[in-house]
């Protein structure tokens, strides 16, 4: 179960201000950029997790794309003249999500630069702490939320272990380790919705799309 996403470190000005990336998130289309790029073959992430995923939550919300908010919620909060960045990216299809956002972003007097990396290289680059934004995914195998979350957004995985977002919150730290320990399977859900609404709030990564799963039969041979 992958979800594909734009994330941010958190740790890097200007995207240390929740604002900056909340209006980041208001300016991302996620339908344009499946029927455009990926002739629909995907669903649409509000959340974080995918729908077979433990965890998912039909009740959590996510930012809506709204282009004119978010332009005006970066006006309220100083940041009319916008800024430069980098977003890095490690094959062909991130590239074409980045070239859109880009696109996206212009229109906030936000200019991205598109750096595209070796994928042997990219790892260590975003999980160094030095980039800007970057675009990557996550399979939570285990369809359990313990691993769709835990390593990407508690405190002690920052880096190289799944946090390259660099994301660092007591409460969320807190709801994770209870969740883990939780034996009570609705009282996990709880936890987890808890934890969800609050990441998406903050917006440490901005959740775009969970690609489809598509087979192929060969007819002749039944």
């Amino acid at each position: 179960q992958m979800c594909i996403r734009d994330r941010f470190n958190t740790e890097q000005e200007p995207f240390d201000d929740p604002v900056v990336r909340q209006a980041i998130a208001q300016a991302i289309d996620k339908e344009d950029i499946i029927n455009i790029m990926l002739e629909g073959k995907a669903i649409v992430a509000d959340t974080l997790l995918a729908p077979a995923v433990f965890g998912h939550s039909e009740d959590i919300e996510g930012i809506e794309y709204d282009l004119e908010a978010a332009k005006k919620l970066l006006e309220e909060n100083g940041y009319s003249d916008g800024f430069s960045a980098e977003i890095t990216v490690q094959d062909r299809t991130a590239a074409d999500i980045a070239t859109y956002i880009q696109e996206q972003l212009r229109e906030l007097n936000i200019e991205l630069e598109i750096y595209q990396i070796d994928p042997g290289a990219y790892t260590d680059y975003v999980g160094s702490g030095n980039h800007d934004m970057f675009i990557g995914g996550w399979g939570t195998v285990t369809l359990d939320a313990d691993y769709g979350l835990y390593p990407l957004f508690h405190s002690s995985s920052i880096g190289n272990s799944g946090n390259r977002s660099r994301y660092a919150n007591d409460e969320v730290d807190a709801l994770l380790e209870d969740a883990r320990t939780e034996i009570e399977e609705g009282q996990r859900l709880e936890l987890y919705e808890e934890a969800q609404e609050i990441i998406l709030e903050e917006a440490p990564i901005i959740p775009i799309y969970h690609p489809s799963l598509l087979t192929g039969m060969n007819l002749s041979l039944i």
